[in-house]
């Protein structure tokens, strides 16, 4: 009893359509990609921890001057005995600061990395729930177009039964039919593509989907600074710079400790050796590597610059492809739609028998549908940049 309600629960609200916002958050919530560099994050805060790690040091165990003709002698001279040592790298300079210092640009790198994933998601999620809506327009206005096709035929076939007709009008009302129909079944299939990739996008199957085909004029506006892919250029920017120090920190070597005590016979006293492995910076490698860090530093900055121009010219194409598609839409919505409805009436309650013309009552049907259509692909183009605005209208505070 317990699993039928939990079925008609589900039942009941997947039947409910869910809003874009809805959507979005599903998809934030589920992908796995997006875990996947959650999951990113978690390993950045360990590397983070073990960047102020020292090396771990050294123990050597070992036995010296063994005699070939006597290995198990240990008394034979004073040098022979048995030793124990120990040797740590001690770090000089600020080495750690700088590669912890590393580590977490490292880490901002991923988090921005999540956001700007994020921001691609809701894009998707946008272009893919308004191409649905559209499409299921198209769908209704097929649909609304085949039942006044079936008119014109029902004419053409009672015009043809007084003579007043010839069988080819019949026959093209036909043809219009079956075209519709073709047309209705290319739709149905990718308004079902279209909910698949939602699913694949959300991991959770959406029936339908909530949300305005409204349009409007809009500026389109980017808090570039504070964008998440600008931010990664900048951090990566930051980080080589960071690594260029640390080459130039590098020639304050690290010191090696080493202590060995050494175990004799009872005839001979114990003794230990210290010693410090200090590495001298002679051939100026470390320069060589932080001017190539430099180098790259200088390139990420070049490439920064290049991303804000591209970012700023592509939402300016975007702001243009609205207005172009709102202006053309609202022409043919409140223009010609209108007036090939007129004809199409005209045609139709033409009262005269033998002034009806079903060919043309068709033909200007088959106009009108196109029209509509192109009403549609003008709505498609204005919400498919307003999808894709969707990524470059971030704001730091959303």
């Amino acid at each position: 009893m317990k699993n039928i309600a939990i079925a008609l629960s589900f039942a009941i609200s997947s039947s409910f359509a869910l809003s874009l916002d809805d959507i979005v958050e599903t998809a934030l919530q589920n992908n796995q990609d997006l875990k996947n560099i959650q999951s990113s994050i978690e390993v950045a805060d360990e590397n983070i921890k073990l960047s102020r790690k020292w090396k771990n040091p050294t123990l050597s165990l070992g036995i010296n001057d063994i005699h070939f003709d006597e290995p198990l002698k240990r008394d034979a001279e004073a040098m022979q005995g048995q030793f124990i040592g120990f040797s740590q790298v001690v770090p000089v300079g600020n080495k750690l600061d700088i590669k912890e210092e590393v580590s977490k640009k490292d880490k901002k790198i991923i988090v921005l990395q999540l956001e700007d994933k994020k921001l691609e998601l809701k894009s998707k999620v946008y272009e893919a729930s308004y191409n649905i809506l559209i499409l299921e327009k198209k769908l209704e206005l097929l649909i609304s177009y085949e039942k006044n096709i079936k008119k014109i035929e029902k004419l053409s076939n009672a015009l043809y039964s007084y003579g007043k007709s010839i069988q080819n009008e019949i026959l093209n009302a036909k043809v219009a039919y079956s075209n519709v129909q073709i047309q209705k079944q290319n739709l149905k299939n990718i308004i079902d593509n279209l909910y698949l990739k939602l699913e694949q996008i959300s991991y959770e199957k959406i029936d339908s989907i909530d949300a305005s085909l409204e349009i409007e004029k809009l500026v389109l506006n980017m808090d570039m600074q504070n964008h998440p892919k600008i931010q990664i250029e900048e951090e990566r920017v930051s980080k080589f710079n960071k690594l260029s120090k640390l080459e130039l920190e590098k020639e304050k070597g690290d010191i090696k400790v080493n202590l060995t005590y050494f175990n004799r016979d009872t005839k001979f006293k114990d003794y230990a050796n210290i010693s410090v492995n200090i590495p001298l910076a002679l051939y100026k490698t470390e320069k060589t590597k932080a001017l190539k860090e430099k180098i790259k530093a200088r390139q990420q900055v070049n490439k920064l610059e290049a991303l804000k121009q591209n970012f700023k010219i592509e939402l300016m194409s975007l702001q243009n492809n609205m207005n172009s598609a709102y202006l053309n839409y609202s022409m043919i919505k409140k223009t010609i739609i209108p007036l090939k409805q007129k004809i199409q009436k005209n045609i139709e309650n033409y009262n005269s028998l033998t002034n009806i013309k079903p060919q043309k009552a068709i033909s200007n049907l088959n106009e009108l549908i196109s029209y509509e259509l192109k009403s549609y692909e003008q709505l498609k183009e204005y919400f498919s940049s307003y999808a894709k605005s969707k990524y470059y209208t971030y704001k730091a505070n959303q």
